[in-house]
């Protein structure tokens, strides 16, 4: 699971800035209000702020007029991207895909700005 980048900062770091930076360029494209999301929406930092770089979720916000959600999970061993629908109460749209799938996550996650 994204091992390369588990114990380098600097690799860890530019997807999930990537990830983060393409997320607001959408929302401003697509006019979305920003007040109504929460990002980041899962809590990816131990108790003392270091931060987890584990990969799930390198990236979620959480629409919080809606309750909907968007998780983008990082797994190298992954060999072709992964999108979901939670079970619970389908509010959660799940992307998982490697590192190099990044334009893939990057379209699946303007379809889900586009959604709100």
């Amino acid at each position: 699971m994204f091992d390369d980048c588990l114990n380098n900062e600097q690799c860890y770091i530019e997807p999930e800035r990537y990830l983060y930076d393409r997320f607001f360029l959408e929302c401003i494209a697509g006019e979305l209000e920003l007040a109504k999301l929460k990002a980041l929406f899962y809590n990816t930092k131990f108790s003392d702020g270091t931060p987890f770089r584990e990969g799930n979720a390198i990236f979620s916000v959480r629409n919080e007029v809606s309750g909907t959600v968007l998780r983008i999970v990082l797994d190298e061993d992954t060999d072709s991207p992964v999108s979901y629908r939670d079970k619970h109460m389908g509010c959660e749209l799940v992307i998982i895909a490697k590192v190099a799938l990044l334009e893939h996550i990057t379209k699946e996650m303007a379809e889900w700005v586009k959604s709100q």
